[in-house]
Formats: structure tokens, sequence, C-alpha cells
């Protein structure tokens, strides 16, 4: 008996739109309730792939290493960890941005370097910027500072994008409520996922530069790729037929 293709897909908030995606592509039958328990691996007889259910940051990994033969993975995880795998298809799901926030009323004087001139005032620090004025007055300032705390748990995206811009920063690696470092003091700055926005709004916390816009992406081994061509090609075809649809 032929063996079913390993696709690997991640928890949380992709996954039902991943489910759907492979289901409308013919691969899986069952509603998205038979996909959810303490399972991590689903080999249904009638469905045409075995699913494997893992951690988000975890799916390039057993892409990678032949885990699994397919897998769908944010493409913010792709460009923080390097991994040797194809990436043939943007599936335009889980559509999100990574971006740079401060807090609304930032004080640029705790901040070495940061020039109060191009606030205009510097008790303007001090008030609510809610305007797209205030954010560019904001963003500039913050970048002519010096050896801004950034939180983040995207260490490497952070550091490319603030070297690129020739401004030096501390980055302090948090694995998760990124938003409560300005509100405590931790940091200036973060370096965080963002979705509706609504959770910088309930936390007082100012967008003032997207980094990159972010979708889950197919990938494929690369192994597998070069030892079943025909049925990879195959099932690339298929989703991408789906994708829109």
């Amino acid at each position: 008996m032929k063996e079913k293709v390993r696709i690997a897909i991640p928890k949380g908030r992709v996954l039902e739109s991943a489910l759907d995606l492979l289901r409308k592509s013919g691969f899986i039958k069952h509603s998205d309730e038979d996909y959810n328990s303490r399972k991590l691996i689903f080999n249904y007889e009638d469905d045409n792939a075995k699913l494997l259910i893992v951690k988000p940051w975890d799916v390039p990994t057993f892409v990678e290493y032949g885990a699994a033969d397919i897998g769908v993975a944010g493409k913010d995880i792709l460009l923080e960890k390097f991994k040797n795998v194809y990436e043939p298809l943007d599936l335009g799901i889980g559509k999100c941005k990574i971006a740079v926030a401060v807090h609304k009323s930032i004080n640029f004087g705790n901040i070495a370097g940061a020039d109060a001139a191009v606030l205009g005032q510097s008790d303007k620090n001090e008030k609510k910027a809610i305007n797209g004025n205030e954010t560019n007055n904001i963003r500039t300032a913050l970048y002519l500072s010096n050896n801004i705390r950034v939180a983040t748990k995207y260490v490497n995206i952070t550091k490319d994008f603030f070297k690129k811009k020739g401004i030096s920063v501390q980055i302090v690696k948090l694995y998760g409520n990124i938003e409560l470092a300005p509100l405590t003091g931790l940091c200036e700055v973060i370096v965080d996922l963002v979705s509706t926005g609504e959770t910088l709004r309930q936390n007082n916390l100012l967008l003032i530069e997207e980094i990159a816009l972010i979708t889950s992406r197919l990938i494929v081994n690369r192994a597998s790729l070069k030892t079943n061509p025909k049925e990879i090609h195959n099932i690339i075809m298929r989703i991408n037929q789906n994708i829109k649809a």
C-alpha cells in the first residue's frame, strides 16, 4: 500500500484555515472537530494525507529533517529561523505583519541621543500620539536615538531591521506578552506580530513602522521533492488551485 504524504500543520490561529484548504484540495475529508484533540498524528483511513499537528515554530524543522513531506509555516518563522526547505506557495492565510511599536506616551528623555527638537517641543512626548504626524515624529526621534532596548521574540528579524537603518539596539528576548515590556519599563520598543491591532490599542501602544507582511507558506522537504517529484508537484498544483477558491 502506498504511503500517504505527511503534512505538518500548526496548532493555533492558522489551524482552521489550513484544514479548510486541505479539505478543499481533497487531502482530508473530516470536519475540524475530528482533528481537534490531544492526538498529534491523524491518519484516517479515508483521508489522502497523514496530518501532524505541531507547534508553529516546529513545522519547518519537521519538514527540513524529513519527518514531514510538506508543511504550513508562517513567513515570520521562516524569516527568523533559516531552514533548508522549498517554499513554492504563499497560501494567503494567517495574514498579519511584523511591526515596531512604542507606548503612546514614550519619554524620549530617558533614551540617550533622542532629539527632542524633532518633536518641536519636548513636552509633546507626554501627549498621546494618535495621528500620522505625531507617529512620524516619534519614529524619527526614536531612530535618532542610541542603544534602544527592544523586546521581541524575533531576534534575527529585529537585528537585521535596525542594522539596515544603522541603529544600535539592545535586544531583550521574550517568549510571550511582548506588549507588557514598554508598560513596565523593561524596554522602550517592541517588535511583534500585529493582526488587527486591537492588543496594541488596548495597551496604549502605537505602531510606528511595519517590517514585513506575513502569511502562511507551503513548504516542502527537498528530499521528498527529489524522490517523488510527480506527486509533490501534483499536491502543490491542487493546493494552488484552491488557495482563493
